[in-house]
Parts: structure tokens; C-alpha cells; sequence
């Protein structure tokens, strides 16, 4: 070991790292008379200047030692802060022995404490013996200030100090001036309980005696009692007598201040969560001393839980958060300080239930569902009341654009009733759902996990692609792979699509790509094995690629082997693809020859891809192609009205009046608002404000003369929302009088357009491969209603205008 250090110094000699000092403070305090030699010989081939004054420093010390003034060894170290005792492997145990017993007598009464300090520093079992058996300065005649550096250093090896500290007659030196830890560590299960230890009555004595007179050294040994009870099995006789002096303090407590109260049986349960201890004295210390009303308390529910029996566990909850409602109620406790105080307790059932799989009861989460909709409405109350003080930290807008608050008592409900309640109904995954899918970008770092863990469970589309969205783009890579983790038990297809796309990303660890393949391996589908072939592309480290390679052969051996037919290359006549199209929309002769086209177009391209899935292709052209056939429907249908409205000017005055030419942000803001919040409107995700005022910003300056369309679907859409409808406070109704609908058909009609583009747009920036099949043949049935609902409006529009020139030709 010393020969590859003597080569570490000269081969890295100019490092001026720490780690080559230590490596030269070991060599010189580990080192023998014929190493210390070495070394000498080796300082003749240092060249760094620097070393070569630390080697003549560290000589300097050795060398008075070397030549028989060995008394300096301790003498150097006496005032030291830390010592480095240069030359104890050049000292036997018989001469250090002698050193210490020169040393101690020669300073004891000038420097106690030093010498005390000294001699404890360097750890010698013998050396510490005979400090600790010395008539002066020894254990037996120890004062305050020295039992403070034995404290301090806690030699547990020394026999004398032991027994001291052992010795409940010394209780006010060890465990009260000099250290509040040191029974932790001495004072064992034998000690406190053992029948063959006479030790073991004195501390149980010494507890009644103090019961009266000073209560807190009896709290004290109780702490110490239930802290000894780990790593033993004799449990029963011990913890029946700590349950009766628990009930003695407590009847001492009684008398005295609540808090101090609160305080003890906060450590109580403290120490229950470490410790060994049975269901049976679990069950006894709930039912003598309930738990309190402080936040991390109750994190010992979830904590202890095994420990408690389920009714146990269930009522402790009931009651806790009871009390808790009944504190808001009474206006005992501050808005925050309630909001940690509820959300603490939702985090521990929840953390309790993961971790040591119990089961909540039915009758407990339908409490905790009341309580927690109880508390946010006494919230939403108080935030109403406050409505002219300072934005709150955790509010904000949603995608929408509107004024939010975040709710976190609602949103670990929500968590809450998804993981453990098996009985809900529909619509309340729903309503969960829309909580805890807003939730994941509202909600703290440390509290997204749950929520991904939560809306895994509940599967849907939306919920997938939030996380797919939200999560997996995440920057902090150690929660890009819990969220991996999470997707595992997923059923959705999208989830395994984009797991697999995850190894190929270079921020993630090996170990969960690899996590990722062999979870693939049990999907033995053609989908997932192009999927694993496309990565044999892309350039992997050797390990996944060797892992792929693997998978790749379990999956084709669990395929089935099918006899595919000859391909009969069928080619599809327009007469073919017309009957599809006539099939969905009833009035295909007002069809314009350029939408009929599109259709054509969209039709063929989505018939052909039922064939393909076991190659990774890019499917949105055919989403495109539908969206434009939608596109150029809703121009033949409404823009030659749209342009005579845009020429009378009237509705150009009506958006002046709103603020919208001279940029009155009020009016703007309040219109708009109107419209967002509009019945159905407002349940359109991601409604957009923004092309909603440019569009209406562009309407309001247009000037006959000028060149304006309206741009796309969703601009068609808002137009009509504006102008369309049968009632408007702000003056805007029957602009545009469509003869067909009621508002509510409408704004229906709006939505959907709106929805669509939208899906478009996501779907041609982001692509679409073979796991969602189901979402394009939703667009494609979406696109087909708005086009034959434009045309049964076509059909209205014609014939009004047919019946107005007959009357003015009349």
C-alpha cells in the first residue's frame, strides 16, 4: 500500500488536488521508522516547491520524536484544533501507554479539558482506558465541562464511560448538560428492560421519582424506552410498561399546557416509526394518545400503517380530518397554513396506501371526497372576499386564456379518488379528470408524479396524450423516466408508441431503455415490432442495440405465422369512392368540384392506409386532405355572404363601438370574455382568443376596396359565432341570419370546426403513425358532419335567396 503511494507522489506530484494531500498526510502518520526513511529519500526527487515545504513542515514534527524525544507526540497535539499524531506507527502500544500516563499527569491540573481533548482524539482503546481510570481527571471524578468532550467524542468502546452513562444517578450530567442524544445511542433494550439487569428497576425507579418533581426527565426515559426496543424480539413486558408510563405523564400533562402536551406525543409516534415495535402496542399508544393536530404527525398514520389494524387506521383519518374541518370552520386556522395542513394529510394517506398497499375504506373516501369539496368552497369563499388584495402565488391563466387559481385540496382529491377508489362513476373520473389533467402543469415538481401516476390510471385519450404532452417533454430527466415507469401499466396505444420512441433519446439512463424493451417484449404485435425495427437504424449504444436485437426475436417468435394472400392490387374508381362519400353526406350534388376533389383525394389516401400499420408511416396527409375538403365547403358555402356583410359596413361600426379601432383593451377583453364563455364555447380545449381579436381587429379596419378572406376553418367558425346569433347583449345578433340554427346547434357546430383544425394542426406538426388510427377515423367522421351540415345550410341560404329576387322582381 505505501509503495503505491510513495509512486503516487512522484507521478502526480503536480497535482495540488486533496486527494494527493491526504495521500501524504496518511503516509506520514502511518509510516514506520524504515518508511519514514523512504520518504526522506523520496523528498530528494520532489520538484514541486510547494511539496517539498509541506515534506521539511511534517519532518519538522518527526524528526525531535525520531531521535527519543517521543514525550512531544502528545505534547505537539495539545492544543491542535484537529491533530494529525505525525508518527504514531512509529510508536508501540507499550510506548504510547507510557506517553499518556506522562502526558496526563505532567497537564492535567494546568489543561484538563485539552489534555481530555487530546487523548480522545486519537482513539486508542488503551490510551482512552487510562484517561478515563486517572484519579484526577478521570471518569469517576469527572466535571461538566470534560463530560461535554466525552459526550462530544462518545468513546462506546470504553468500559467506564459506559457504565457512567448507564447509570441513571448521572442522568442531569450525560443526558441533560452535556448531550440530549447520548441515551439514544447507550442506553440499550438490557438497560431500560432486562430482568437480570439491576439497572434496568433503577431507570424505571428513577422515571417514577421525577414523575412529579420534573416531568421532563420522565418523558425523556420514556423516549429512550421506546428507542431501545429496536433489535429485540422480547417485546410484549417492555412495551406494556411503557404504555403505563405514558398514562402516568400524560395525567401529569393534563395539569400543564396543551402545547407541551402536542409536543410529547409528536416525539412519541417520532420515535414509533423507527423502531420495532408490535400492531398490539401501536393499537395502545392510538388509543391512549390519539394524534395530534400538527401536519407531519399524521404522516405516522401512513407511516405505522402495517402497525394498525385497517378500522384503526380508517378512523384516525376521519377523525383527523374532521377536526381539521371543524378548525376552518371556526376560523381557527389561516387560509395557507390550512391548505399545507390538508394537503400534508392528503400526501400521507396516499404515500401510506402506495407504500404498504392498504386498502382505504369505501366510507373513508367518501369522507374525505365531502371534506375535501367542503373545504374548497370555505376557499373559494374566502378568495372571493379577498378579491381586491394582491394576485395569489399560485394563480395564473389557462390555455385558454382565463384567470385561474390553483386548487391543490381539489387536486389531491382528485389523486386520492383515482388511485384508491374502485367504485366511481363516470362522470367523476371525468370531472377528476379535467382536475388533474390541468393539474400536471399547475401543480409543484415533487406533486406532478402522483398526478401522472394518477391520470395512468384512469387511460383515457386525454389523459395520455397530457402526460405524452406535459410530461415526457419535462426538462428534468429523473422525471421523464417515473413518467416511463408509470406508462408501463398503461393499455393506451399512443403510450407504448411513445416509450419506445423514448429510447432513442439521448438524456435518459441505459437502465430505463433497457426497462423499456423487455416491458415491450409482452406485446407481440406487429405495430411494436416495426416500431423496435425502425430503432435498429438509428445509431445506439451497443448494449440497447444488443437488447433490441433480442426483443426483436422473442416478438417474431411469439407472432403467429400467417399465410398471406397473393397482394390483388385493387384499383378504386371515383364511382367507388363517390357511393363512400354519398354514404355520409345526403346533399353531394351542391358539392363544389374542387371539395368533391379533395374528399376524392382524402378518401382514397385513408382506404389505401388500412393495408399499411406494420410500417411506421406518417399518416396526417390524409387528416390534411380532410380539413382542406372541410376548408373549401365552408368558403362555397358562406364567404359570398361573408363578403356582403364585410361591404355594408355595418358590422365594421359595431366592432368600433367594442373597442376594436382604437385598441380599447376594456372593451376588447370584455367582448371577448362574452364570447369565450359562451354555453359549449367554453368547453372547446385551447379556444383561441388571439385569432378571435386579430380576426375581429382585421374586420374592424376593412375598407371597401381592400383585399380580405377569412383564413381557414376556425376563422369561418369564429365569424359565425359572432355574427350568427339569434341574441347578443352587445348588439351583435342576426347579423348573419343562417335559417337553420338554434344557438346552442351553433355554437356546437362552432366547436367542432374549431376542434378539428386544431387536430389538424397538432396532427400535420407532430405527425400521426399507427396508434392513432382511431383518432384520424374520428376527424374523418368530424370533417364529414360539418360538410354535410354545410351544405343542409346551403341548401336554406339558396333557397332564401331564390324567394328575395322573386319578390323584388315582383
Amino acid at each position: 500500500m505505501k509503495e503505491i503511494c510513495f509512486s503516487f507522489i512522484l507521478n502526480q506530484q503536480e497535482n495540488e488536488s486533496h486527494q494527493f494531500n491526504s495521500v501524504l498526510f496518511y503516509l506520514f502518520f502511518s509510516s514506520k521508522k524504515e518508511d519514514l526513511y523512504k520518504l526522506k529519500e523520496l523528498e530528494k526527487q520532489i520538484t514541486n516547491v510547494q511539496l517539498v515545504k509541506i515534506f521539511d513542515l511534517c519532518f519538522s514534527i518527526l524528526n525531535p520524536i525520531l531521535e527519543g524525544q517521543k514525550n512531544l507526540f502528545f505534547e505537539t497535539a495539545l492544543f491542535q484544533k484537529n491533530p494529525l499524531f505525525f508518527g504514531y506507527a512509529t510508536l508501540s502500544q507499550e510506548e504510547l501507554n507510557t506517553l499518556a500516563e506522562e502526558f496526563i499527569n505532567k497537564f492535567s491540573e494546568k489543561n484538563p479539558e485539552e489534555v481530555t481533548k487530546t487523548i480522545l482524539s486519537l482513539r486508542n482503546h488503551q490510551c482512552t482506558k487510562i484517561l478515563s481510570n486517572h484519579n484526577k481527571i478521570g471518569i469517576h471524578v469527572i466535571n461538566l465541562n470534560l463530560g461535554k468532550i466525552w459526550a462530544e467524542f462518545c468513546p462506546y468502546d470504553n468500559e467506564s464511560f459506559v457504565i457512567s452513562v448507564k447509570n441513571p444517578n448521572n442522568y442531569h450530567l450525560w443526558h441533560h448538560d452535556c448531550s440530549s442524544t447520548l441515551g439514544f445511542v447507550v442506553l440499550d433494550y438490557d438497560t431500560l428492560f432486562s430482568n437480570q439487569n439491576k439497572q434496568s428497576f433503577l431507570w424505571q425507579d428513577f422515571f417514577e421519582e421525577n414523575l412529579q418533581h420534573d416531568i421532563n426527565i420522565s418523558m425523556n426515559i420514556i423516549f429512550f424506552q421506546i428507542n431501545g426496543l429496536k433489535n429485540t424480539n422480547k417485546l410484549q413486558k417492555a412495551e406494556e410498561q411503557i404504555i403505563e408510563n405514558i398514562s402516568s405523564v400524560l395525567k401529569v400533562l393534563g395539569k400543564n399546557s396543551q402545547q407541551e402536551r402536542d409536543a410529547f406525543i409528536d416525539k412519541i409516534y417520532t420515535l414509533c416509526i423507527s423502531t420495532g415495535t408490535s400492531p398490539q402496542f401501536m393499537r395502545g399508544i392510538y388509543n391512549l394518545v390519539p394524534f395530534s393536530c400538527t401536519s407531519w404527525v399524521f404522516i405516522a398514520i401512513a407511516l405505522t400503517a402495517p402497525k394498525l389494524d385497517i378500522q384503526t387506521l380508517n378512523y384516525a383519518i376521519l377523525r383527523e380530518l374532521n377536526s381539521i374541518r371543524e378548525a376552518l370552520l371556526n376560523e381557527n386556522l389561516d387560509k395557507d397554513e390550512y391548505i399545507l395542513e390538508v394537503t400534508t394529510r392528503f400526501q400521507s394517506i396516499i404515500v401510506g396506501a402506495d407504500k404498504f398497499h392498504v386498502q382505504v375504506t369505501q366510507p373513508t373516501l367518501t369522507a374525505l371526497k365531502e371534506i375535501a369539496n367542503l373545504i374548497q368552497s370555505i376557499l373559494d369563499t374566502l378568495e372571493e372576499s379577498n378579491e381586491e388584495k394582491e394576485e395569489d402565488f399560485g394563480s395564473g391563466t389557462n390555455w385558454n386564456g382565463h384567470a385561474v387559481i390553483d386548487k391543490p385540496i381539489l387536486r389531491w382529491n382528485a389523486i386520492l379518488q383515482v388511485c384508491l377508489n374502485s367504485f366511481l362513476a363516470k362522470d367523476e373520473i371525468a370531472f377528476y379528470e379535467k382536475i388533474l389533467c390541468e393539474g400536471i402543469r399547475a401543480a409543484p415538481h415533487v406533486e406532478k408524479r402522483w398526478v401522472v401516476r394518477a391520470l395512468v390510471r384512469i387511460d383515457s385519450d386525454d389523459a395520455i396524450k397530457t402526460i405524452l404532452y406535459q410530461a415526457l417533454h419535462h426538462i428534468d430527466t429523473d422525471f421523464v423516466e417515473r413518467t416511463a415507469y408509470e406508462l408501463f401499466s398503461s393499455h393506451n396505444p399512443r403510450s407504448k408508441q411513445a416509450l419506445i420512441r423514448l429510447i432513442a433519446k439521448n438524456n435518459l439512463s441505459d437502465k430505463i431503455k433497457i426497462a423499456i424493451i423487455e416491458h415491450m417484449k409482452n406485446f407481440a404485435t406487429q405495430e411494436i415490432q416495426s416500431e423496435l425495427k425502425d430503432l435498429m437504424t438509428v445509431r445506439l449504444p451497443e448494449k440497447i442495440e444488443r437488447c433490441v436485437h433480442n426483443a426483436l426475436i422473442e416478438i417474431s417468435k411469439k407472432i403467429e405465422t400467417i399465410v398471406e394472400e397473393e397482394n390483388r392490387e385493387h384499383k378504386f374508381t371515383s364511382h367507388e369512392i363517390d357511393l363512400v362519400i354519398k354514404s355520409f353526406v345526403h346533399n353531394v350534388p351542391l358539392l363544389s368540384v374542387d371539395s368533391r376533389s379533395a374528399l376524392r383525394t382524402a378518401e382514397m389516401i385513408f382506404i389505401q392506409s388500412k393495408d399499411w400499420g406494420k410500417e411506421a408511416v406518417d399518416l396526417s396527409p390524409i387528416v390534411n386532405m380532410y380539413c382542406k375538403s372541410v376548408e373549401l365547403v365552408l368558403r362555397d358555402t358562406f364567404e359570398p355572404f361573408t363578403d356582403a356583410i364585410m361591404r355594408k359596413g355595418e358590422l365594421s361600426k359595431k366592432l368600433d363601438t367594442l373597442g376594436y379601432a382604437k385598441i380599447i383593451q376594456d372593451k376588447m377583453q370584455n367582448f371577448e370574455d362574452f364570447i369565450a364563455d359562451l354555453p359549449i364555447v367554453n368547453t372547446i380545449p385551447y379556444f383561441s382568443k388571439f385569432k378571435l381579436r386579430k380576426m375581429l381587429r382585421a374586420i374592424c379596419l376593412y375598407r371597401p376596396g381592400k383585399r380580405f378572406t377569412l383564413d381557414g376553418p376556425k376563422a369561418f367558425a369564429l365569424f359565425l359565432l359572432v355574427t350568427a346569433r339569434k341574441s347578443c347583449p352587445y348588439s351583435m345578433s342576426k347579423i348573419f341570419d343562417l335559417y337553420f340554427f338554434t344557438d346552442m346547434e351553433l355554437f356546437d357546430f362552432v366547436k367542432q370546426v374549431h376542434s378539428l383544425q386544431d387536430s389538424r394542426n397538432r396532427a400535420v406538426h407532430e405527425g400521426l403513425t399507427w396508434e392513432a388510427r382511431e383518432e384520424i377515423d374520428n376527424m374523418r367522421k368530424q370533417s364529414y358532419s360539418i360538410i354535410d351540415t354545410c351544405l343542409k345550410i346551403n341548401r336554406n341560404l339558396n333557397q332564401k335567396t331564390k324567394h328575395v329576387d322573386a319578390m323584388e322582381a315582383v
